[in-house]
């Protein structure tokens, strides 16, 4: 009998998540290229390489069924913008895997976007200055 493989992601907490941040060395990188990465971009196998999966957000499914789809921008901004908050109880953080670069601890959020002709792999860099933890609007 084949042997079935438990493909369960690891759940992060948001605390949990929160410290990940402070691990990460404030300097450039070659390997990731984070700077590159401050709004959603795509990203390629050899990027996805450099990067290790943590798993995601303990309380995404929650996240999920409360908000749905809807972004939060109330400054203006859009999916795009590189200034855009990173609110993980919103699409797209909320179902994002949270994953670090081996070389300088830098955390990133992926997810497989789907709409449009194919699905694409996104990315983006997390900058703790935009991280907004809200649970309730």
């Amino acid at each position: 009998m084949a042997k079935i493989l438990d493909l369960k992601m690891n759940k992060i907490t948001w605390d949990d998540f929160i410290s990940l941040l402070s691990n990460e060395l404030r300097t450039n990188c070659s390997d990731c290229q984070k700077a590159n990465f401050k709004g959603w971009e795509s990203f390629t196998k050899e990027m996805e390489s450099k990067l290790q999966i943590l798993g995601e957000f303990e309380n995404s499914e929650t996240c999920i069924s409360k908000n749905g789809y809807n972004e939060y921008h109330p400054n203006g901004t859009n999916y795009w913008s590189k200034d855009a908050p990173i609110a993980l109880a919103f699409y797209p953080y909320h179902e994002s895997q949270v994953r670090t670069c081996s070389a300088c601890n830098a955390v990133f959020l992926t997810y497989a976007e789907y709409s449009g002709h194919a699905p694409q792999n996104r990315c983006r860099w997390v900058q703790p200055e935009l991280l907004v933890l809200i649970e309730d609007l």
